[in-house]
């Protein structure tokens, strides 16, 4: 039964690193297709676009995620200062939080940074669109409980792909054993 789990690991595993490069690939695949279809303008972004961006970006809750990177930031820079002086410690981490806490205001600039991506991808009707559904029960819903469905979805595909790489790798066996293959 151990070694059963072990190879299921391992074909997980690497089903994970052949899937890893692959769904890189359709990203970058889907994305050169929705450029090509709605090519990025030269021109400079307008106030009620980037507006729409900001308000489609805002009700699909898509920059909360990011809301850890200051955090993790300010973490990163106290280890790497307290790993030069440990004596500091507590000095290091009052410091670099009360700078952290300084550039908070600082979150607005990627909101921006990220909605301007967004309104060279998207039309200010589709983003209008987009955040109009957004702000709909079902989009309110959908928002709230993505993050979570994808991770169940994504657990869902790995025991899946467990299951059947172990079935795959028995009956593989079988069918080398009955040509005479011994592993």
């Amino acid at each position: 039964m151990a070694h059963r789990l072990r190879m299921s690991r391992s074909y997980g595993a690497l089903l994970m690193s052949i899937m890893r490069p692959l769904s890189r690939l359709a990203l970058v695949g889907m994305a050169v297709v929705m450029l090509a279809a709605n090519p990025v303008r030269a021109q400079e972004i307008s106030q009620s676009h980037l507006a729409a961006a900001l308000d489609a970006l805002a009700s699909a809750k898509a920059s909360r995620g990011f809301d850890t990177v200051l955090p993790a930031l300010s973490e990163k820079v106290q280890n790497q200062l307290i790993r030069i002086r440990p004596d500091l410690h507590k000095q290091i981490t009052d410091v670099v939080e009360a700078v952290a806490l300084k550039l908070v205001a600082r979150r607005a600039d990627l909101d921006n940074d990220i909605a301007r991506i967004w309104a060279k991808s998207f039309t200010e009707e589709e983003l209008l669109a987009i955040a109009a559904f957004f702000k709909s029960p079902a989009g309110v819903k959908y928002a709230d409980l993505g993050p979570r469905v994808i991770a169940e979805s994504y657990q869902a595909v790995q025991g899946w792909s467990d299951r059947v790489g172990e079935e795959l790798l028995e009956k593989s066996r079988e069918e080398l054993k009955k040509q005479g293959v011994e592993f």
